[in-house]
């Protein structure tokens, strides 16, 4: 006879972030947000994938752990298009590129293209030339040794 069991447990619905989001959400870095997941100072949980884990982190511990405003955490699930406001530490301004700002671009790269080419070419040359005097040396080195000795394949001179 076999027997089942439900259990239910009550859970509030966590939300869940990346070490990623994290990191910008307070400014810390990547790695500084592992060294505290590692410490267990913040909960997270662990989601296999086939390179290894990602690491979840749930928002409460990082509300408590870094002593956040859970408004940011409001702004961002209403979807908020202000990324200044709902994380002030993100680097993200909005603006887009113009034109203009491309072409300047488009020249710097050119530049680069263009000096990266006679360097090139310059190292070439400082090869070829290297190439040129071991040769000489090495027949140089050649012409120093005994030119009386002979070999064992030299009996017909």
């Amino acid at each position: 006879m076999m027997y089942l069991y439900t259990v239910t447990f009550r859970r509030m619905a966590e939300t869940l972030l990346t070490i990623q989001e994290v990191a910008s959400i307070t400014g810390k870095s990547i790695q500084t947000v592992r060294r505290a997941i590692k410490a267990r100072k913040i909960i997270s949980k662990r989601k296999k994938t086939p390179q290894g884990f990602n690491y979840l982190i749930t928002q409460d511990s990082i509300i408590s752990f870094y002593k956040l405003d859970k408004s940011i955490f409001q702004d961002r699930e209403r979807g908020s298009l202000d990324r200044k406001r709902s994380f002030p530490n993100s680097e993200t301004t909005g603006n887009f590129a113009t034109l203009h700002d491309l072409k300047n671009l488009q020249n710097g790269m050119e530049e680069l293209l263009n000096e990266y080419k006679k360097e090139k070419e310059s190292f070439v040359r400082f090869i070829k030339a290297f190439q040129d005097r071991f040769v000489v040396m090495e027949n140089q080195m050649k012409l120093l040794e005994e030119p009386d000795k002979k070999r064992w394949y030299q009996f017909w001179k």
